[in-house]
């Protein structure tokens, strides 16, 4: 008879008893809620750059400019 348990589980590379990899639904969870909360402020970094594009320029002169540095 199979045992109850108080969580479900996915396949990952944690090892269980049985010698399949399992982790808890709970971690899944989390990361996606992170994973989430990341793109949101990405999001919203993205629309505070189109309501300010002087800034945005700035930015991108910023960036390419290390870019090319590095890549020198």
């Amino acid at each position: 008879m199979a045992s109850k348990f108080a969580c479900a589980f996915l396949n990952t590379q944690e090892s269980s008893p049985s010698g399949t990899p399992l982790k808890r639904l709970q971690d899944v969870r989390y990361s996606m809620k992170l994973r989430s909360l990341v793109q949101y402020f990405f999001v919203l970094g993205k629309s505070i750059f189109l309501h300010f594009p002087s800034n945005s320029n700035k930015f991108i002169n910023i960036v390419s400019g290390r870019i090319e540095i590095d890549i020198r």
